[in-house]
This record gives structure tokens, sequence and C-alpha cells, in this order.
């Protein structure tokens, strides 16, 4: 059974000199990170699979998504499979995970039978469900985090390495543009460029590479854009119909909820959008006194203070008609 903690505001701490310990003595490690990947899960992967590699470490890097064509200018993302197949790994590390559920439901079983399991993440609704664990709201990134983890493991920061955590960094901060950046943030990032990290092609990358359907996706959808709340909540909704006639998928949505919190006088915006059989929600806030992680936890959701996310399994109308009620008691408005 897996032993849980409860991470305060500072985090909750095995110390990464303990982990590095540890992973260093062991020979083959399962590096997972959650479904539907963005660029700090994978950024992070990629970076401890690399420097676990330079040990001489057998090493699987999982993903439930496998390998989503966005991020394919990441450094080893090539090596991400979407199965474990037969490896029996000595120890499991799960990065950028709020809660195990995240790693997807194919690969659950095999991290629970795993005798070592370490949690490495920053998400504030963390509840440390690892052996070991490293939670730590206060970072800007997971990115961040295995930097200092890789320090410990006594590992050369070299340019792959180095453009994985700037990548995972870079997202999770929007360029630096989140409150979570801080000065030590920025000290690692330099460190970054020093050791060969592009932040221009990175971020041309990241955010500079829409094609022309996912283009037509975000103008179908902010079409549609709904206001509530005094203007101060936007909704934007994505269904199946709309990726179909757009010939895109569901990864194409990333920056839409994003798009709709930026509309001067939006205090939250909601991306809906749907996944097979359920329906996603992210939520974005523009100030930490709107706090969405407390919403998404309503619906068995969590994340961070201004970004969190939840799934439904149900009518999308009534989950519009939750998320309303909810965000007008946090708001303190009429709907």
């Amino acid at each position: 059974m897996i032993t849980q903690k409860t991470p305060d505001s500072k985090g909750t701490s095995d110390s990464l000199e303990l982990i590095a310990a540890i992973i260093r003595k062991l020979d083959t490690v399962l590096v997972v990170s959650h479904t539907s990947p963005d660029a700090d899960a994978y950024g992070s992967s990629c970076a401890l699979a690399l420097a676990l590699k330079g040990l001489g470490k057998n090493v699987l890097c999982v993903n439930e998504s496998g390998r989503l064509k966005k991020y394919s200018f990441i450094p080893g993302i090539a090596d991400i499979v979407s199965k474990t197949g037969e490896i029996k790994p000595d120890c499991v590390v799960i990065l950028d995970c709020g809660d195990l559920k995240r790693v997807g439901d194919s690969l659950i079983e095999t991290v629970l039978a795993c005798p070592i399991t370490v949690n490495i993440d920053h998400h504030v609704s963390n509840n440390a469900f690892g052996k070991y664990n490293y939670v730590l709201p206060s970072a800007s990134s997971t990115c961040e985090i295995v930097y200092s983890l890789i320090e410990s493991l006594k590992v050369n920061l070299d340019q792959p390495i180095a453009t994985c955590l700037l990548t995972g960094i870079m997202g999770d901060t929007g360029s630096f543009r989140y409150s979570s950046t801080s000065a030590h943030t920025m000290e690692i990032a330099s460190k970054l460029l020093r050791a060969g990290a592009r932040p221009e092609y990175i971020a041309n990358s990241l955010f500079g590479s829409l094609s022309k359907n996912a283009f037509k996706l975000r103008m179908d959808a902010l079409s549609k854009i709904e206001f509530f709340v005094d203007d101060s909540v936007a909704f934007v909704c994505v269904s199946e119909s709309d990726y179909l006639k757009n010939r895109v998928s569901k990864e194409d949505t990333e920056g839409l909820v994003e798009m709709a919190r930026d509309i001067e006088g939006v205090r939250v915006a909601v991306l809906l959008y749907q996944d097979g059989e359920i329906w996603k929600a992210s939520l974005r806030s523009r100030c930490e006194d709107d706090n969405v992680s407390d919403i998404a936890s309503l619906f068995g959701g969590g994340g961070h203070r201004m970004a969190s996310g939840l799934r439904w399994r149900g009518d999308i109308n009534a989950l519009k008609s939750k998320l309303l009620d909810s965000l007008q008691t946090l708001l303190g408005r009429a709907v």
C-alpha cells in the first residue's frame, strides 16, 4: 500500500539527496508522467531519463498518451513509449502528477506493483502518494525540481538535458509570465542557457508553431465563447464534432483557455473539451485570489491556484451548470 502524507504550503520533502542516493543504488528505473502530457510532463521525464542513462541506468520512460507531435522537438522524446511491456523496475519515479490517477488507467497497476515509488511534483493538490515524496507547490514547474534532483545525482548538465528542463519551465510559466516565476526560477533558467538551451527555439516550438487546422479550431471555438458573472467568467467549449470538422485532435485545444483568460475583464476562463466518452475542463484564473484549484477539487480534480483541471463523465450542460454555481460562489457575484 502506498503511504500518504499531507503536504503543507512549503511542500512535502523526503530530501532530494535521499531520493538521489536511493536511485543511484538501483539498476532499472521506470519514469512516468501524467496522461495528456504538457511541456513540463515531457520535459521533466526526458531530462531525468537522459540523466539516469548518463549514470548507466536501465531506464524506461512511459506516458500513457505516448508521444504527441507538438513536442517532438524535446530531446529524448523519441524514446517515450505508451506501455511498460515486460519490464520489472526496481523503482518508479512519477513526475508532475497531482494524484496517482493522473498516470492513466493502464499504468496504475504497474506503478502500484513497484517496490519503490518516488513522487516528484509541484501541484498544491498533491496528496503525497509515493513511498518517497518531494512535493514543492512553490516551484514553478516539476522541471525546476528535477533540475535540483539532477544536481543531487551529480550528473553534468548538457545541452539536451538543459533543453528539456527549460522547455518545462517555459511551458508552465507561460514564458515567465506567471506569478509562479521566482528569482530561483530565473537563476535556474540562466544556468540552463549557459548549458546550451536556446529560449528562442523553445518558445517558437511551444508557442509559435500553430497548424492551419488548429488555427481554424481556435476561430470556431472562440466565435462561440460565452460570458457569465458580469463578464468575469468565460466559457469555451470544444466537442468531437469540432475536431472532425477541422481535422484536429484534442491536443490542438492547448492554448485556448489562456486566450479566453486574457480577455479584458475576465477573471476565470474555462475550457470544456471532449475526450471520447468524458469531458475535461481546464480552469485558469488571472490572479491568485481566485483559487480555481478549490473549484476543481469539488469535482475530483486539482492542480494549482491559477491553473487546474478536472474530468467529468456525464452531460456537458450539467457540468457547465455546476461549474457556474461554484464560480459564482468563488467570485461572490450573481450569474
